[in-house]
């Protein structure tokens, strides 16, 4: 069984008419269809969320583990590349993608 990617169900599934029009918006620059966008994307998003987790896992261990003159800077540094990746993609739209897509399985 396929999903269908059509607007309507983007549409239904959660997506403003907005975010649809930027998704077009690469599709047209770009190439490719919705499937192929939303799938990139939702790929993204977990790629995004297990490095930030990652990252805090380590400032944790640094946290219990390590001097204070350690772990200030890599908190700081956590704090920085967190936010530098999460805004590299589209925050919102990405997890919308990941969110169809595992609810639906595709």
């Amino acid at each position: 069984m396929t999903t269908d990617f059509s607007k309507e169900r983007l549409l239904a599934s959660g997506f403003t008419a907005k975010e649809l029009q930027k998704l077009q918006h690469n599709i047209d620059n770009f190439g490719g269809t919705f499937e192929e966008v939303v799938r990139d994307l939702a790929k993204r998003f977990k790629r995004t969320f297990f490095t930030v987790v990652i990252m805090f896992l380590l400032f944790i261990y640094a946290v219990f583990f390590s001097s204070s003159d350690e772990t200030i800077p890599l908190g700081i540094s956590t704090l920085v590349v967190s936010t530098l990746v999460t805004f590299l993609q589209p925050p919102v739209i990405s997890f919308k993608c990941w969110r169809f897509c595992r609810v639906n399985k595709a």
